[in-house]
């Protein structure tokens, strides 16, 4: 492993020509998913305005900022307002409406109201807010800040948004701590710069030998500390609990403290204009709050301004992927949301029962989770809009079970959820073939985890649509649809409340609309039936020595910013096949495929450019790499978390890291390690406990692999290449290798300057075999 660590080229002839050969041999059989631009560019800008929209956040030190301390008159002349904000509670899938969420949009509608672009700024930790907005780096701070006397001498607080309690917050299986309780060899841990601080320290002096821990960690991190046992107890305020208890069930508020806090917005001080606009903004978010129940229907979602949509993290539904919330029902339902000029608030189902508790309890105004016409769900009350899709349904099984027929099907064993849409089903085929057996499935699981439980051979057989099955072939090749079922047929509808007629009414005239039913089958393509493409592997170089037509690009950037660009070229293969013009399905662009959003945060905007796309890209890949660096990561593995990052964005590999600790394997180290984690957060038993939620776990953990031997690959051919021009070029009895020696004091140097450099001949058998 320490060659590893250098991360260069460092082998004999010997391994390069055995790379050469083995890179030859598996190119012929190893191919990659690609994007064929030319055919998908109609496509893909018919359905440009249904793309999620650029959010407008970006954390700090990417932002091309500049310094503002004036009121809102010189604010209106820069045209925006830069609202800060602390990732840690932002940063995250919600699985519900927040107070910040409220926060967010109400300052969103006061920017347009100005006239301004409202961008959100995320520091990098809670006690730079303040810093960051007295220094001119941002404008306001909407962060639940609480309202203290030693803030005021810094800032002005507006009138207040909120009233909130702190607690004492520990493991769900904890006793309740008493006034005189001893809790010595215990340890509270809090993040520096908070009220927080102040209140643990009130705590611990009422609890000797109660170890108080004040750290620089996000509160929020601490507090899945306390939910893995790490260390015992932290202070957060409620809103902050019930932000992790979207994820983490296995916390609670262990004591609240009787005193009652004030939130405010907090802007520079002698701001008097931008204070009158901020009061006038804050005013209306005490009457927009989540979580209020109403059963009310059209006229009382307009009033209140929120549509509030029941859904699952699915990824046919709703989940974050490059740090982007995607999702075909997310998509048309925040399509509907603009529609009706109100917000969309989006709340995670647990369990499938939950949709019809939502609606009935005035949780929830629509459910929208792919969900079917059923009778027992009308007689619970439910009413359902015209169907947007219809899909087959058939059965399910594993790869190689070739079933031709129904009657086949007598003596197999299918299993279904009673609750289920698909458990009638089955009752109408074993009519058709009584010995045909039925077994129940739990109801906690979902259509994904039975199928799981199929390809794994656990279960014989299930029912499902073609939509369930496509969403799964997409990442998994061990199951098979062999039997349409010709006179099933699965409709997907939005469900609500039946005593909210004009809803009904609204969204069907919705889904009725030309434009509406044009982009639906684009949309089922994007999220359901994309088909894997394939391109031939790279296995010479051009006549010039070059592996693609923009290596002297790369190399350009890659060595401003202290990165191999053999890995780079390696990566931008992966991501576009070489094709300047290539567009994915989530709309990232060009040859290192960065996504709109990402390129204006590293101050890019022509993606499309080759030398644009790949300097963005190599920005972007440095600010990933220094995430992992930061974190005490080695060189090799950074190198690799980092491509991880690049492809899944940044939370999902956290997420990744988290459960690889609690699975007992190193968070440290990605091969056979944290990839293993990152495959386990496509399964609903890890992801509904992850911040991120669902990850398309298969793809950074096959992205990883192919870029680190496709790397080694092109070395090889590079090496091999320069070697024969040397042998053509050479003098009688000169060396070999007079100009490009692997120990020549040049290459030293360039070991010890690039220190984001790979070694293409460390372990490289194993190399070889991690493509599998």
């Amino acid at each position: 492993m320490g060659t590893l660590l250098c991360r260069v080229v460092h082998c004999t002839l010997l391994t390069l020509l055995c790379l050469a050969a083995l890179a030859c041999e598996r190119a012929a059989r190893d191919t990659t998913e690609t994007t064929e631009s030319a055919k998908t560019a109609k496509k893909d800008s018919d359905t440009l305005g249904w793309a999620p929209q650029i959010q407008g956040e970006y954390p700090i030190e990417l932002f091309d900022n500049y310094t503002e301390t004036g009121d809102l008159e010189r604010i209106q002349k820069r045209g925006r307002l830069r609202l800060l904000v602390d990732p840690g509670r932002s940063s995250m899938l919600k699985r519900a409406a927040t107070q910040q969420d409220v926060e967010i949009a109400q300052a969103r509608l006061m920017a347009q109201k100005l006239g301004l672009e409202l961008t959100v700024l995320q520091v990098a930790q809670f006690a730079d807010l303040i810093p960051q907005l007295n220094a001119g780096k941002g404008d306001l701070i909407a962060n639940n800040l609480i309202v203290t006397e030693g803030r005021r001498e810094q800032v002005e607080f507006s009138a207040p948004s909120a009233e909130i309690q702190l607690m004492l917050v520990s493991g769900k299986a904890t006793p309740a701590v008493g006034d005189s309780d001893n809790l010595a060899g215990k340890t509270l841990t809090v993040t520096a710069g908070t009220k927080f601080v102040e209140r643990a320290q009130a705590f611990a002096r009422q609890h000797p030998g109660l170890q108080l821990d004040i750290s620089d960690q996000n509160y929020m991190d601490i507090l899945v500390d306390v939910a893995n046992g790490k260390t015992d107890f932290t202070i957060v305020d409620e809103l902050l609990l019930e932000l992790t208890q979207q994820f983490r069930d296995d916390l609670k508020a262990n004591r609240i403290f009787p005193e009652k806090y004030e939130l405010a917005w907090a802007i520079r001080q002698n701001s008097p204009q931008l204070l009158g606009a901020v009061d006038d903004a804050v005013r209306h978010i005490r009457l927009t709050r989540p979580s209020r129940r109403s059963t009310g229907d059209l006229d009382a979602i307009q009033q209140r301004g929120v549509l509030r949509a029941v859904t699952r993290n699915h990824p046919g539904t709703y989940f974050m992927w490059k740090g982007q919330i995607l999702g075909f029902e997310f998509s048309l339902l925040e399509k509907y949301a603009n529609k009706l000029g109100v917000r969309l608030e989006i709340i995670v189902a647990e369990r499938h029962d939950d949709f019809v508790r939502a609606l009935q309890n005035g949780d929830a105004d629509i459910a929208a989770s792919l969900l079917s016409d059923t009778e027992r769900r009308r007689q619970k009350g439910m009413a359902f809009s015209s169907s947007y899709i219809d899909t087959p349904t058939g059965i399910i099984a594993r790869r190689d079970d070739t079933i031709a027929s129904v009657g086949e099907l007598a003596g197999r064993t299918v299993y279904v959820r009673k609750s289920g849409s698909h458990y009638d089903t089955a009752l109408r085929l074993q009519k058709t073939v009584p010995q045909l057996q039925i077994e129940l499935a739990p109801e906690e699981l979902d259509i994904q985890q039975i199928i799981d439980r199929v390809g794994e051979g656990k279960y014989d057989l299930t029912i499902a649509d073609e939509v369930s099955y496509k969403i799964e072939r997409a990442w998994r090749d061990d199951i098979a649809f062999p039997l349409e079922l010709p006179d099933e047929k699965s409709s997907y509808s939005w469900m609500l409340r039946d005593s909210n007629p004009q809803l009904l009414e609204s969204i069907n005239g919705f889904f009725a609309k030309r434009k509406v039913g044009d982009v639906l089958p684009t949309l089922y393509t994007r999220y359901f039936d994309r088909p894997k493409r394939t391109r031939e592997e790279i296995t010479q170089l051009s006549k010039k020595g070059n592996i693609s037509p923009f290596d002297d690009l790369v190399r350009n950037y890659a060595e401003q910013f202290g990165f191999d660009w053999r890995l780079v070229v390696a990566q931008m293969f992966q991501e576009s096949g070489f094709d300047p013009k290539a567009k994915s399905w989530v709309g990232a662009q060009g040859l290192m495929q960065v996504m709109p959003d990402t390129g204006k945060q590293v101050g890019e905007s022509d993606l499309f450019d080759p030398r644009t796309s790949i300097r963005a890209g190599i920005k972007y890949l440095d600010w990933l790499h220094g995430k992992f660096v930061n974190r005490g990561l080695n060189p090799e593995n950074s190198m690799w978390f980092t491509l991880a990052a690049y492809n899944a964005g940044l939370g999902h590999v956290f997420d990744a890291q988290d459960l690889a600790e609690q699975k007992g394997w190193d968070r440290d180290t990605w091969f056979d390690n944290v990839e293993k984690a990152m495959l386990l957060l496509a399964e609903p038993i890890y992801y509904k406990r992850a911040r991120y939620g669902y990850a398309r776990g298969q793809e950074p953990f096959d992205y990883v692999r192919k870029i680190e031997n496709r790397f080694r690959h092109f070395v090889s051919l590079l090496d091999a290449h320069d070697r024969q021009q040397q042998v053509t070029r050479r003098a009688p009895g000169a060396s070999i290798f007079p100009e490009r020696d692997l120990l020549s004091p040049l290459f030293s140097y360039r070991i010890q300057s690039h220190a984001k450099t790979l070694s293409a001949g460390s372990e490289a058998a194993a190399s070889w075999r991690r493509l599998d």
